[in-house]
């Protein structure tokens, strides 16, 4: 027993001088950038004599089975979900979604405030987003067609009342089979996604004396 105690501090060094010149084979995956545009609705700039009101506070999005990763999903043929190799969202989905709703809606000049769920100030409304889809579907032959949907509940803070609940919903097919393809048909997808979460989420004008 003495003799395999002695050695033991021996063999850890010579692991930790050999460690540094050890590298991996394993390709590095390559890390997408999700930047869409999207149109802001055409009243979106208020008169100054109806300045943006109301607070909206954005939730984390609760996300459909796998789509809760930084991986970038392609839904095979027979159901079957996957993730293309050596490629990934810069983050995870819901919190990429999350911060590009609350652009979008501080973009459409609407609201005094937009932040995200985790901000320090209280907020009249929140908006409940839920991420469906976002993947590359497979269904034939030839490109995929890039699904994003997400469904948006407003509410007013306190009472629970619903104010407005819809679904922003895309599809689009890629240009090619390629993953820069794939992930610009993910951005023009979720772009028109924006576009329609800037359009339909408003709060109730206040009725006239």
């Amino acid at each position: 027993m003495g003799g395999i105690v002695a050695l033991a501090p021996l063999t850890l060094l010579l692991l930790a001088g050999c460690s540094g010149g050890l590298k991996s084979n394993l390709p590095q995956s390559q890390v997408y950038v999700l930047r869409p545009t999207w149109s802001a609705p055409a009243a979106s700039v208020p008169a100054a004599s109806a300045p943006a009101a109301g607070t909206v506070q954005v939730t984390l999005p609760l996300a459909a089975a796998g789509l809760a990763t930084d991986g970038i999903v392609a839904l095979r043929s027979g159901e079957r979900l996957d993730y293309y190799s050596g490629a990934r969202w810069a983050g995870a989905a819901p919190g990429m979604l999350q911060t590009l709703a609350i652009d979008a809606l501080r973009g459409s000049n609407k609201f005094a405030m937009v932040e995200s769920d985790a901000g320090p100030f209280a907020s009249e409304y929140v908006l409940s987003l839920e991420l469906r889809h976002f993947e590359a579907e497979y269904t034939g032959a030839g490109p995929p067609t890039v699904h994003v949907a997400l469904v948006c509940t407003l509410g007013k803070r306190g009472n629970r009342d619903v104010i407005v609940s819809f679904s922003a919903e895309s599809k689009l097919t890629a240009d090619a089979d390629r993953m820069q393809a794939v992930v610009a048909a993910f951005e023009r997808a979720t772009g028109d996604a924006l576009s329609q979460i800037a359009a339909n989420v408003s709060v109730p004008v206040p009725a006239k004396p």
